[in-house]
């Protein structure tokens, strides 16, 4: 109820006058995509990206990403791992997201982290209770290039189960 949907190729969505354009896990682009993302978001656009296993076997930057990513993933039960599912953390001032209520029940199981930087807290529009970056975003010429360090749908988290996502989005869009 808050946005028009429009699905096709790469291509056919831009050409159609969107203001957003969301990538669920898509990993590289090839160079014409590459460059036509580019041209959209430094002409305005904003890029809405979502995390999974092809973001994660990402390696290197990549300039359609706000924040230079580690290799692979942060699993329970592995390298980098917690003990238990982390929660969300208070979002920071200057965020969105910020005013918006976090819920005890919502749960991250896994994510693809970002390197630390000097920058990186800056970029961070929603964090995990251990400071690492749920959300990260960065302005590129007139536009936005935003990433949500989890996928859009709930393997990884509870998060695209909420009503906070929802709220989440519908900001995210709103900009």
């Amino acid at each position: 109820t808050y946005a028009e949907i429009r699905r096709g190729t790469l291509s056919q969505v831009l050409d159609s006058g969107i203001a957003v354009l969301v990538l669920a896990d898509i990993g590289q682009l090839n160079e014409e995509e590459r460059e036509r993302v580019t041209e959209f978001v430094e002409n305005g656009g904003m890029l809405l990206r979502f995390s999974g296993p092809r973001i994660a076997a990402l390696t290197g930057n990549d300039s359609l990403i706000p924040v230079l990513l580690r290799g692979g993933e942060r699993l329970m039960g592995s390298a980098l791992a917690w003990e238990e599912p982390q929660r969300l953390a208070v979002f920071p001032e200057g965020s969105p997201f910020q005013g918006l209520a976090v819920s005890e029940e919502i749960t991250v199981s896994r994510q693809v982290l970002a390197e630390p930087s000097i920058e990186l807290a800056d970029n961070s529009w929603a964090r995990l209770e251990d400071g690492t970056p749920l959300v990260t975003a960065v302005s590129r010429g007139q536009g936005q290039i935003v990433l949500f360090h989890v996928p859009a749908s709930p393997g990884w988290s509870s998060l695209p189960l909420s009503g906070l996502y929802v709220e989440m989005l519908r900001r995210t869009v709103n900009l």
